[in-house]
């Protein structure tokens, strides 16, 4: 049976119809990317998966009582009654109510058998077994090291644990409320937008994550490369319809194409075939040869009609014409330096950029890289160091602050002032292309959402004709179709551009240089120049850490061994012996998981269908995999060197 299903479903907005007939089955343990243009229903329908949309028509079923937690596009972690309470206490708070209950019956009954008599003594200790084997059942003792392990994960390091929620940003919070759900035990996770606010670290933990978590889930990204590391099926939603595909992301691209073109021939064949009915009736209806007509009618009326296709979504081609050229050096630093109070950015950087160059800019959160754009565009100045910018260098700087775009304008108003040569109709179709509809066309700047003052804010940097390109996350806000429309024009693009991008397809199709912001192990900024773009810093950056590992793992080893045989001189409990088996067993299932899946991949990296760009994403699972058998073998051996110990 299905963990969720939905039967014949039907939502509307008004007269808007925004489920036709829908028809969903999740099996348990299985992930799902859920595609669909941006206005597509992708969020009503997780809204009715989840049992929050009372549906008109259709029915909604469940495998008993499923738990099921949700991430929304506007989640963020709420502010406890507690002022001040921290971020460490509040997301433990959030996502282990049940765990933390039982933690304090556990002590209550403790407490209890310190003082009972004889004839309480029996019963406090099976209430006593009862507890503990729900703790263990819901993994109460591994609570801290979960909760710390995903709130690292998400960029919300141990320095932030303290920190009351109050205090925290929008980003960090949505980050938050992202660990709350991940940890809250679910069978199922609907996860709307989940890489919003985290960097490509994050992305790539929360990656790991999914691929090990036992339940089911339901993702909606514009991330492609999330997605195809993610799911195994992909269902996509248009007009109301969903369509369900056995593959990722890239596979979905692939056969929806060849579906596309199947449907819209047969449309095709059934027009010209009704064409030429109507034309036999009407010229015969009244001759002598009415009852073959008349026949033919009647056929015709109950013939069912095919829908005609939607028009596949082209992209949309522009260019990116700079003005003029700008000399060969376009920027270069010395000793570059830059802080906030006692905190540290930016360190001595020396940098080169000549005409022509493509960069992109990595770090987690709020390391600086905003902050080095913002020098280079004038926005900031460095502490110290040499910084000149070079002959006719005309900067287009495109901010998260959006402060290129005027309220009073109106969204068209906005296109024309840049580019009073346009077309209304050219300014329609480049603002179409962006995801505006006609609705938006005369609605002023200072009405838009936050999305669309972005996409607004982009579109203008595009047409304002510069020859150095600023971006600090131009992808954010963007679907799919825009995004690839905008990667288009920044290939053909001949000037220099700089990007700061959580989007590690964007940054594989465009840049060719990375400037890479980290910290040393004693917290001291960083940055890392790399020839290349992001696979392939990724994969010499984790062949390097398997390497570290694997020359730390002997000295690891002899360490946990010595630590175990100093602290089980009073050897192990039945009971504890018994955990450790049975985490043991646990460990081994995880391990043999883990190498069927490695198992497939490599098997379908040897297909002569598979793309390039999907042997590229099997490699890095691939890798990824083997990262995570080396950790799950470590923690196998060293139970088993606990019990043998014992």
């Amino acid at each position: 049976m299905a963990l969720v299903s939905l039967n014949d479903a039907n939502f509307d907005y008004g007269r808007e119809k925004i489920l036709r007939g829908v028809n969903f089955a999740l099996q348990p343990g299985v992930k799902v990317a859920l595609v669909g243009a941006n206005g597509a229903g992708k969020t009503t329908l997780l809204a009715a998966i989840a049992g929050e949309l009372e549906l008109p028509a259709g029915v909604r079923q469940t495998m008993g009582a499923v738990r099921i937690r949700m991430l929304r596009q506007d989640s963020s972690l709420e502010t406890p009654g507690v002022p001040g309470a921290g971020l460490l206490e509040t997301v433990a708070t959030r996502a282990f109510a049940r765990e933390r209950d039982v933690e304090q019956e556990l002590a209550a009954v403790a407490r209890r058998l310190e003082q009972a008599d004889a004839s309480e003594h029996a019963e406090l200790v099976r209430a006593q077994g009862r507890l503990q084997d729900e703790f263990e059942r819901l993994d109460g003792y591994t609570m801290q090291s979960r909760l710390e392990t995903a709130l690292a994960g998400v960029g919300l390091p141990a320095t932030f644990w303290d920190r009351p929620v109050d205090g925290l940003s929008g980003g960090e919070r949505r980050r938050a409320a992202l660990a709350v759900v991940l940890l809250s035990g679910a069978d199922l996770l609907l996860l709307d937008e989940p890489t919003n606010h985290l960097d490509l670290e994050s992305c790539e933990w929360l990656e790991g994550f999914l691929g090990s978590f036992p339940g089911a889930a339901v993702v909606v990204s514009h991330d492609r490369e999330f997605l195809d590391r993610v799911a195994r099926r992909t269902v996509h939603l248009d007009r109301g319809r969903l369509t369900s595909y056995t593959g990722n992301y890239s596979f979905f691209v692939d056969q929806s194409r060849l579906r596309h073109q199947q449907d819209f021939n047969a449309w095709q064949r059934q027009q010209a075939r009704i064409k030429q009915t109507e034309e036999y009736i009407r010229r015969n209806l009244e001759g002598q040869n009415t009852k073959q007509a008349q026949s033919r009618r009647k056929q015709l009326a109950k013939e069912e009609i095919i829908e005609r296709p939607s028009a596949e979504a082209d992209l949309y081609r522009f260019r990116l014409e700079p003005g003029r050229p700008s000399g060969g050096t376009v920027l270069h630093t010395e000793g570059l330096r830059k802080a906030f109070g006692p905190r540290v950015v930016i360190d001595g950087l020396d940098l080169h950029v000549s005409r022509g160059e493509r960069i992109g800019i990595l770090g987690p959160n709020g390391c600086g890289k905003s902050t080095l754009l913002k020098m280079v565009a004038g926005r900031a100045i460095p502490d110290a160091g040499k910084f000149v910018l070079g002959h006719n260098v005309d900067l287009g700087y495109y901010d998260q602050e959006l402060s290129n775009v005027a309220d009073h304008n109106t969204v068209i108003g906005e296109m024309g002032a840049v580019d009073p040569r346009a077309t209304l109709g050219e300014l329609r179709s480049f603002l179409g292309a962006f995801g505006f509809g006609e609705d938006l066309f005369d609605r002023e700047v200072a009405r838009l959402s936050g999305g669309e003052r972005a996409r607004l804010s982009l579109l203008r940097l595009i047409k304002e004709g510069h020859n150095t390109l600023l971006l600090d996350e131009p992808t954010n806000h963007l679907d799919v179709r825009s995004r690839e429309s905008l990667e288009a024009a920044l290939k053909e693009f001949d000037g220099t551009m700089i990007v700061v991008s959580h989007d590690r397809r964007f940054l594989d199709k465009l840049v060719q240089r990375l400037i890479v912001f980290g910290q040393d192990a004693d917290g001291v900024p960083v940055i890392q120049q790399y020839a290349g773009n992001y696979s392939e810093y990724a994969r010499d950056r984790d062949e390097r850490r398997a390497a570290a590992q694997a020359a730390a793992l002997p000295s690891r080893r002899a360490a946990q061994a010595t630590e175990v045989r100093a602290g089980s001189a009073g050897g192990l409990s039945k009971n504890e012996i018994q955990r450790r088996q049975r985490r043991m067993d646990e460990l081994e299932a995880q391990i043999l998981a883990l190498e069927e899946e490695k198992d497939a991949a490599v098997a379908s990296m040897g297909r002569a269908e598979t793309t390039a760009e999907q042997r590229v994403a099997l490699g890095l699972r691939c890798q990824a995999i083997d990262g995570e058998l080396q950790e799950l073998m470590g923690a196998w051996e060293q139970l088993g060197l606990e019990i043998e110990e014992s």
